[in-house]
């Protein structure tokens, strides 16, 4: 047997026999999910430091109780370092809240982590698209599924 195939109303897939249409659309959404794995490791990461988990000692007027790596570790790579020109560029603080700061260091740690769940979205779509090629092309017309416009 080949790969892939169909044997008595059921599929063959890489070693897998008797498989159902359901089970076919897994193991290809599992086997595209992993060819995407190296992407996302580095989204993961750049949540993770981005996430506010450490307690701040000090907390002045509205501002957040905890702080990133992210934050952390930009703050004492850049120090002060400031925009040029007295300029405050945006940048986001958790999800929804958007401020301005004059700081480089403050501006990279706060956009880390939409970089990282950017990155990871994106991932998503790509084995969401190489899943549904790839069953349409294995599934018997019957079988195939009205996807979305993905």
């Amino acid at each position: 047997m080949d790969t892939t195939e169909e044997l008595n109303g059921t599929y063959f897939y890489h070693g897998h026999e008797n498989v159902t249409v359901q089970e076919l659309f897994f193991l290809i959404l599992i086997e595209e999910f992993s060819n995407q794995t190296g992407m996302e490791t580095t989204a993961a990461a750049l949540m993770f430091s981005g996430a506010a988990i450490i307690p701040k000692s000090k907390v002045l007027g509205n501002s957040t109780k905890c702080t990133s790596i992210a934050s952390k570790m930009c703050r004492r790579i850049f120090k002060n370092m400031r925009f040029k020109n007295g300029k405050r560029y945006m940048a986001p603080i958790g999800f929804g809240e958007i401020r301005r700061t004059p700081y480089v260091g403050a501006f990279i740690a706060r956009w880390m982590a939409v970089s990282g769940y950017a990155q990871a979205y994106i991932t998503m779509m790509i084995v969401a698209k190489k899943t549904r090629d790839k069953f349409d092309l294995i599934a018997r017309p019957e079988d195939r599924i009205t996807w979305p416009s993905f």
